[in-house]
């Protein structure tokens, strides 16, 4: 019996699929996560540098005269306001970025303890060091 091109191609193209499919499930939360977080972290950072680029714009000025002027234009309504949202959103984008981080941390360190084989290492490790320990 000989097995022609299109059958190897078939079973080929069926094995890929399969594998592309399982990748794709797996990894479609950790993509969907990470996708929204790195939407959120952007957009944060972009508000919050416009608002700071307004500010120093409009509030401040440029040069030695803006240094001047700026004293006048501090107390104003509009420049409060702007410095107000740079200083609320610089805290936002900040806890943002050490919450993600953390929460990384978090997550990686749970996915390893979890793991029944690293449950098994951890324990091998304990009992070594029992025995090394009550040796002395």
């Amino acid at each position: 019996m000989s097995v022609g091109f299109g059958y190897c191609a078939m079973y080929c193209y069926t094995s890929l699929s399969g594998c592309l499919s399982s990748a794709l499930i797996i990894t479609k939360p950790v993509i969907s996560y990470l996708g929204l977080r790195f939407i959120w972290l952007t957009g944060i950072a972009v508000i919050e540098w416009w608002s700071a680029r307004l500010y120093s714009i409009n509030c401040i000025g440029e040069g030695f005269n803006g240094f001047y002027n700026h004293i006048w234009n501090l107390a104003s309504p509009s420049c409060t306001g702007l410095l107000t949202t740079h200083i609320g959103l610089m805290g936002v984008l900040v806890a943002s970025v050490v919450i993600t981080f953390l929460w990384s941390i978090y997550s990686i360190i749970n996915k390893i303890t979890e793991n029944k084989i690293s449950n098994d290492v951890i324990k091998e490790y304990n009992d070594i060091k029992n025995i090394v320990c009550n040796k002395k």
